[in-house]
């Protein structure tokens, strides 16, 4: 009771001085005497170990800088290396300035020689906010990752071995509407579709040939990373059906190290001529004896093709051989005349312009760029007049069966047919135990 009216004395309106220090003594002392039996029941806890001073060495040597990473919101570009590319003139064209891309080349030397990345190499680069500034570079080397990372110490070169499963996919699907986009939705790649119009480009047209319902079959090689990496490689066989019938190609290695692609009889895919000179077009006008002819109005042979393309569409040769005639002629309008082997002579006419460099005596070889679509001379609109000539007479180009170039003999043949046994089983699924196998390649 004392006590409960000592500290009502304390907080009480009257504040009193000495009653505040009294009860700072009695707390202190109350205090005192509960914490120690607390304290008495307790371990007695050893004291800390004393800290090791650090040594000179410790003192003199600098912090170990941990190399910066690629910003998460750097950019990924996807660079194949062209022919007459280099590992300089690529940063270049991405901007780096040539001090800084020797430096970077200088810190890749000790994983790789850098004049060994060649065309068909792929390069990441990865860029900065709105592709300013190159941050980094990636290129497989014989299965590790070479990547190199700016730093605030400048780049930063590093190797890893990165574990991988090498796969064999298969691919298939019908066209719907066209190639590109059934075999978008199917699960190729634009690039993949490309190599397969350069496997093809010899018998067929990929922007004619083509029809609703045409069945396509593609097997590939894909490595699978670690790291989440995928890089898809070759096609290794592929079946399309266009224009009513069925083309298939096989990749086949010879005994002297290089590959093409040959069809179920092993004779090579490529041929002496493309099958068209441009692409991104129609035939508006086929070879024909008897044609209404759209300016005079009078029935006459037709003895051409007129693909209708829009002004500027590139147009390339369609086989090796030389520049006959370059420039203006009548109705033709701007023309170009190459003469082939055999006695051929090719014709593309009405061109908005030449391709520099296209003129007579210039040599020029399959897929050569010479000019690009127009409506010059006798034209109602922009199209490429094509017209192929056996000697002196004109023929139906789209009609005509060219033989191919090479064909596999003896035990080559021999060895093709074992692998291209295995590959169109690949093609048609129909042996997982083959697919299953190729699988576990790799790791």
């Amino acid at each position: 009771m004392q006590l409960r009216n000592f500290y009502q004395s304390i907080f009480s309106h009257r504040f009193n001085p000495f009653a505040v220090r009294l009860a700072g003594l009695v707390a202190a002392a109350l205090g005192f005497v509960i914490g120690v039996p607390a304290l008495a029941g307790k371990l007695e806890m050893p004291a800390p170990p004393p800290v090791a001073a650090p040594s000179l060495l410790e003192l003199a040597a600098p912090p170990r800088v941990k190399p910066a990473t690629i910003e998460p919101e750097s950019s990924r570009v996807d660079v194949k290396v062209r022919r007459g590319d280099t590992l300089l003139s690529i940063l270049n064209r991405f901007g780096l300035n040539k001090p800084s891309a020797h430096s970077l080349i200088e810190k890749v030397r000790p994983f790789l020689n850098p004049r060994k990345i060649r065309a068909g190499h792929d390069l990441n680069l990865f860029l900065g906010p709105e592709g300013k500034t190159l941050q980094g570079v990636e290129l497989v080397v014989d299965d590790s990752l070479v990547r190199v990372k700016a730093t605030a110490e400048g780049w930063f070169a590093e190797r890893r071995e990165i574990p991988f499963v090498r796969e064999t996919r298969l691919v298939q699907g019908t066209i719907a509407s066209s190639l590109y986009e059934s075999g978008v939705e199917a699960g190729l790649t634009p690039l993949q579709i490309m190599d397969l119009a350069k496997i093809f480009e010899y018998d067929i047209d990929f922007f004619s040939d083509f029809q609703r319902h045409d069945a396509f079959s593609v097997v590939f090689e894909e490595t699978r990373y670690a790291d989440g990496r995928s890089v898809q490689g070759r096609i290794v066989a592929a079946e399309l059906e266009a224009n009513d019938e069925t083309y298939n190609a096989f990749y086949f290695v010879g005994k002297d190290g290089s590959g093409a692609y040959y069809d179920a009889q092993g004779k090579a895919v490529r041929r002496a001529f493309l099958r068209a000179p441009l692409s991104f077009a129609r035939i508006s006008s086929p070879y024909s004896s008897n044609r209404r002819h759209p300016i005079f109005r009078t029935v006459r042979p037709h003895r051409a093709i007129d693909y209708a393309a829009p002004t500027g569409t590139p147009v390339v040769a369609i086989g090796r051989g030389r520049v006959e005639f370059s420039g203006w002629r009548g109705g033709y309008g701007k023309m170009v005349e190459i003469r082939h082997s055999s006695g051929y002579m090719s014709r593309y006419a009405h061109f908005s312009r030449l391709a520099g460099g296209i003129r007579r005596g210039k040599a020029v070889n399959a897929g050569d760029l010479i000019g690009y679509v127009g409506q010059t001379g006798h034209a109602t609109g922009p199209h490429l007049h094509f017209e192929f000539l056996k000697g002196s007479q004109k023929v139906n180009f789209l009609a005509m069966r060219l033989p191919k170039v090479e064909s596999l003999a003896g035990d080559e043949l021999r060895r093709f047919d074992r692998q291209r046994e295995k590959q169109q089983a690949l093609l048609e699924n129909r042996d997982i135990r083959i697919a299953e196998k190729q699988r576990r390649t790799g790791l």
